[in-house]
């Protein structure tokens, strides 16, 4: 069953061309963003009028529309073992929980980017965006929650107002720690104010290391089950697997296929992810040469030209730059000669994975090899 699986999304889904991909990508959208005029850097956090919008039920599920809540009094989050409702978190009840503990509260880096990306243009970042989540572990809301059985639950089923599902497995939440992860977090604000609506208000879940469809917008259903399950889920059906981690991947920011620049010294700039492990490295070639390092843009730069808060998990914990699952900057000077060229971008994670010449499989997203046509004037 794996291999015709695989079979099947090789023969229908390279690119995102395939017939049964295409309605998905509807549901990832982009703000309207100035077209480029010069090379420049995109700022390190993406201002949420900037940030791409992302509804994965919008094109695979019919009728969809997006949720309202008035208020955030409006949501609230049933929690279930098996069929039978155990409890019900409410807005005050989480707001409670975030007051008598605030030592619990975590304000997450994350890139969040869509597992369907497209070669069309609409952005410099494409279906990507940065930004630094506020809410609390999905553990320490279901403290107290008896989900005792004669099996152990060893998988949540999760269900968004919207109709979309995904699942996630115990272990990811009980292991987080051991598998150097931050735990699953249900989070209430994105770059220090409330969620938007069309980004999850009140309530989202983020996922650190997962594609865009792993980090649930507008959660409202918890099913505990005492097995192990896969492939329960929006995405899953539509052939989405590998635990929605993401690839590692590139893209240039100041690029885009076919454009025409003029000739003499050009600073390329661009971003490197993965859900695996920080980035390690970025390589360019130009023509098939040698491939050259890009030059990492330091977490110092970054700070100095974004106002991030004091309070950034990463940064309090001391943790190393580049981080796992945030987009990591660079930059490459080419001294641009006259004629049509090819740019090649490679980045490598620091558990020795890297964008392969060749991806067929759309299943665990697209990583190609990043190259853009480039005609120098």
């Amino acid at each position: 069953m794996e291999k015709d699986r695989r079979n099947f999304l090789k023969l229908t889904g390279t690119g995102i061309a395939g017939i049964f991909i295409l309605p998905m990508i509807q549901g990832c959208e982009s703000h309207v963003i100035t077209p480029l005029v010069q090379p420049k850097a995109e700022p390190f956090i993406t201002p949420i009028n900037q940030f791409f919008l992302q509804n994965g039920g919008q094109g695979a599920i019919q009728g969809w529309s997006q949720p309202v809540f008035n208020s955030a009094n409006d949501w609230s989050l049933v929690v279930k073992h098996g069929n039978n409702t155990v409890a019900t978190i409410t807005w005050d009840t989480l707001m409670s929980i975030v007051s008598a503990e605030p030592n619990e509260e975590i304000t997450l880096l994350k890139t969040i980017e869509c597992v369907l990306q497209s070669d069309v243009r609409t952005s410099a970042t494409g279906f990507s965006g940065n930004a630094y989540w506020t809410g609390i572990p999905l553990r320490k809301v279901l403290e107290g929650i008896d989900l005792t059985a004669s099996s152990p639950v060893e998988t949540f089923l999760l269900t968004a107002a919207d109709g979309f599902t995904n699942n996630i497995q115990i272990a990811r939440i009980r292991d987080a720690a051991t598998a150097g992860l931050v735990e699953p977090l249900l989070v209430y604000k994105m770059n220090g104010e409330p969620l938007p609506p069309e980004h999850g208000f009140p309530v989202r879940l983020i996922i650190q290391e997962g594609y865009g469809y792993m980090n649930m917008k507008w959660l409202t259903e918890i099913q505990a089950v005492d097995f192990l399950i896969e492939d329960f889920g929006t995405y899953q059906e539509q052939g989405f697997f590998d635990g929605g981690l993401l690839s590692v991947n590139s893209r240039a920011t100041s690029l885009f296929n076919e454009i025409q620049v003029p000739s003499g010294s050009l600073t390329i700039f661009g971003f490197a992810l993965s859900g695996a492990a920080p980035i390690d490295k970025v390589e360019v070639s130009i023509d098939g040469s040698s491939p050259e390092a890009a030059e990492i843009i330091s977490l110092d730069e970054l700070q100095a030209s974004s106002i991030l808060p004091p309070n950034i998990k990463q940064i309090l914990d001391g943790e190393e730059y580049p981080f796992r699952a945030v987009w990591t900057p660079w930059r490459y000077t080419w001294e641009a000669k006259r004629g049509d060229h090819q740019v090649a971008i490679r980045a490598f994670d620091k558990a020795g994975n890297s964008q392969p010449d060749v991806d067929d499989n759309i299943d665990d997203g697209q990583n190609r090899l990043t190259t853009y046509r480039v005609i120098v004037a």
